[in-house]
């Protein structure tokens, strides 16, 4: 395992990087750093660049042009000292099939430098908190979705290294998992090390992150800690409505209803100062004729707060 990461050299440094796709996607002059103890999440649409921004920091893909850096060295190619400090778990893990998933564990982070009592120790911590432990001698050709997942993350934190590189980790598993990667992440952010997730959920990134961009179009749209996304959109709510009748126009004059759109029968509502609020706005469009068929309120959460922003941005 690794000691604590150089505090002098930035774990990922990312410098007006172009990586140009087919069709047109891909990044478009990306500049990021993550630093030591941070956790950053990335977000957007499919197409947005996610996938091809976590390759090149994960060394699998090679920025056509700008600079793309880990501790200081090339993301591609890196040299073997350096790949010991970084783990890295793709939206497709590489799992043995033909192997048990003991077996799978144990071949990596033996690869990472642990051994003897430590390995078998490790690996056999690793299978109880992925809730693996029953199919551990199991071959890998008969787990589900969500297993295979999590024995890919469990892979790439086997040595504890000092980066870790994650791409759609919350797709298929388990709460309870995710809930202890959490709280891993956390325990990893106090201990210095740096944690890279791209992912769609925004509210488990919202737990697990300390920092968050949005992706879009392969350039970043938005960005800013989790404490102060979710701080900018803090007691704020967004309602739904349907309607019985297709031909509503009236817009509201009620106090804390910062946005209203009608379209034919769907209302959509931005409101501030919690369920009193959507109450006075039910009242408001029943005391109008309005026939309400259906009513749904919800938290906004950090993708709202990241679209937010991209849209102030926007339009300034």
């Amino acid at each position: 395992m690794n000691g604590i990461p150089d505090a002098q050299v930035d774990p990922i440094v990312i410098e007006d990087v172009v990586r140009r796709h087919r069709g047109g996607r891909g990044i478009q002059g990306i500049s990021l750093s993550v630093r030591a103890g941070q956790c950053i999440g990335i977000l957007g649409p499919n197409g947005s660049g996610k996938t091809t921004l976590t390759h090149l920091v994960a060394g699998i893909e090679q920025a056509d042009t700008g600079r793309a850096s880990v501790f200081g060295q090339p993301a591609r190619p890196r040299p073997a000292y350096l790949r010991r400090r970084c783990g890295v778990s793709l939206d497709t893990p590489a799992l043995w099939d033909g192997l048990s998933g003991r077996q799978n564990l144990w071949y990596f982070v033996r690869q990472y430098g642990v051994r003897g009592s430590d390995l078998s120790r490790r690996v056999g911590e690793l299978l109880g908190e992925a809730d693996l432990a029953a199919q551990a001698d199991d071959p890998v050709a008969t787990y589900s979705f969500g297993m295979r997942r999590k024995l890919s993350v469990i892979q790439a934190l086997g040595h504890e290294p000092d980066l870790l590189i994650l791409d759609e980790p919350s797709a298929g598993v388990d709460t309870t998992f995710l809930d202890w990667l959490v709280r891993h992440i956390r325990t990893r952010c106090e201990r210095g090390q740096a944690t890279w997730i791209a992912d769609n959920d925004a509210d488990w990134l919202s737990r697990a992150a300390t920092d968050a961009i949005l992706l879009r179009d392969g350039r970043i749209r938005a960005e800013g800690s989790i404490a102060e996304l979710m701080t900018s959109v803090q007691a704020r709510s967004r309602i739904e409505i349907l309607l019985e009748q297709d031909d509503w126009t009236e817009v509201p004059r009620i106090p804390g209803v910062t946005a209203f759109h009608c379209e034919r029968n769907r209302i959509r509502a931005e409101l501030n100062g919690g369920p009193r609020r959507a109450a006075e706005l039910h009242t408001w469009i029943a005391s109008r004729g309005g026939r309400i068929r259906r009513l749904e309120v919800r938290s906004l959460t950090l993708q709202d707060a990241l679209v937010r922003q991209e849209g102030d941005h926007a339009a300034g």
